[in-house]
Order: C-alpha cells, then sequence, then structure tokens
C-alpha cells in the first residue's frame, strides 16, 4: 500500500511539474515590454522573402508600411525628391538618398521599389 501510494504522489507531481512548465513557456510569449520582454535589433533589412512583407525599413530605421497615407509617408520619410506618375495611374514618390521608389495608389502605399 505504501509502495502504491508514492507512485501515485510521484505521478501526480511530474503531471503538476509538466503543466507549471509549459505555461510558463507559453506566457513568456505574451509579456510586454514593462514585464521584461526586449526588443529585436533588426540587421538584415528586406532579405528572403520581402515580396511577402507588407512593410520596409529604411537605412535610417523609419519604416515604411503597405496602406501608409501621404502624410505618414512624409512623417517618416520626408518629402519626396521627385514626384511621377506611372503608365498604371500610380503616383511614384522617388527617394534618391534611400534609393527607393514608392507607389501610392488612391492616396495610400501600395507598394515600393529599389533603383
Amino acid at each position: 500500500m505504501n509502495q502504491r501510494v508514492l507512485v501515485i504522489a510521484f505521478c501526480l507531481l511530474i503531471s503538476f511539474l509538466t503543466l507549471f512548465l509549459s505555461s510558463c513557456v507559453c506566457l513568456r510569449d505574451y509579456t510586454g515590454a514593462k514585464e521584461g520582454a526586449f526588443g529585436l535589433e533588426i540587421t538584415q533589412q528586406m532579405g528572403e522573402g520581402a515580396e511577402q512583407k507588407d512593410y520596409y525599413v529604411t537605412g535610417n530605421n523609419e519604416v515604411v508600411v503597405q496602406g501608409y497615407n501621404k502624410k505618414e509617408i512624409v512623417a517618416s520619410l520626408g518629402y519626396p525628391d521627385k514626384v511621377d506618375i506611372n503608365l498604371e495611374g500610380d503616383e511614384v514618390w522617388r527617394y534618391e538618398d534611400e534609393q527607393i521608389e514608392i507607389l501610392i495608389y488612391e492616396g495610400k502605399v501600395k507598394s515600393w521599389r529599389k533603383f
């Protein structure tokens, strides 16, 4: 009988530890900056899979997100060096120092391309 109680107690202890440790791992993903989470430094920008991303990080660590309006672009990158209209009717804002063209359709960022 004593041996049976020890086996049950051991199984309960293992179950409790497994449950506790797995919940700690899950909880780690939901902690914010105030609870001790840290930021991620981007070292390689727009590498593999770039065509699937909806944002672009400039050399000055400014971010352009697909769907930004013109005011948000000007706030992050400033006014463009040159503004054109392409054959599809998109506005093309050209930034020489960043070597990027931002395509704007209906007042919002449609896409971008390096030159």
